[in-house]
């Protein structure tokens, strides 16, 4: 399903970092070891360039990407460039939400966990503007956003709205917060507490903590 993770991802992350790797990648030098302790994943284009190095980096355990990174690097492998045109690209953090990227997006050697930050009720993508590139480049694109969390509760007795009148008052209170953010709603889903909207390009998207969130 969307949000479910795989022991195989993790594990291709935690490969994908190995210091000893990086540095030879990053040295441009291929020692030709990969018989005696280098897996067959770190597969080399005719230009010297690795796989590992051309399918993004995400290593926190909640988060995720569809497809998986190891997805990802299998298909660089078979098709040359397929990290730079992924087609309805998805990243997300269990519990919290995802991001789907409308169209092909390059996401060749991207550092997704210094891009993308989910918080709660929240999304934020190049939190440091100096690093966002321009519209319709790298992440900094066309999305829909999923976030998870958005419940409308009445706060005394804990109890969680699913229909009525009270929920129809908070959709609309939802519709105006994207509208907003520059953002165009798209759905709320009250019993999954689920908000989907769709955005231009990006900054920082949510609910504040502080702002009404009960009804």
């Amino acid at each position: 399903g969307c949000f479910a993770g795989s022991l195989a991802e993790r594990e291709f992350n935690k490969t994908a970092i190995s210091p000893t790797r990086s540095t030879s990648i990053e040295n441009g030098i291929h020692r030709d070891d990969r018989a005696s302790n280098e897996p067959d994943t770190v597969t080399r284009h005719g230009n010297g360039t690795s796989v590992e190095r051309l399918a993004p980096k995400l290593v926190h355990a909640d988060y995720y990407t569809e497809p998986s990174l190891e997805e990802l690097a299998a298909k660089e492998r078979a098709e040359p460039g397929y990290c730079s045109r992924v087609r309805d690209f998805a990243v997300g953090r269990h519990d919290y939400g995802s991001i789907k990227f409308i169209g092909e997006t390059n996401v060749r050697g991207l550092d997704l966990e210094s891009i993308v930050e989910f918080n709660n009720r929240e999304v934020i993508v190049y939190k440091d503007d100096s690093k966002k590139p321009p519209v319709g480049e790298g992440l900094n694109k066309a999305a829909v956003v999923t976030l998870l969390n958005i419940k409308c509760m009445n706060k005394k007795t804990g109890e969680q709205y699913t229909e009525g009148p009270r929920v129809g008052k908070y959709k609309e209170i939802l519709v105006k917060k994207a509208e907003e953010q520059g953002a165009e709603f798209i759905s709320f889903d009250a019993a999954k507490g689920e908000w989907k909207f769709r955005v231009k390009h990006f900054s920082s998207y949510g609910f504040g903590e502080a702002e009404i969130d009960s009804c």
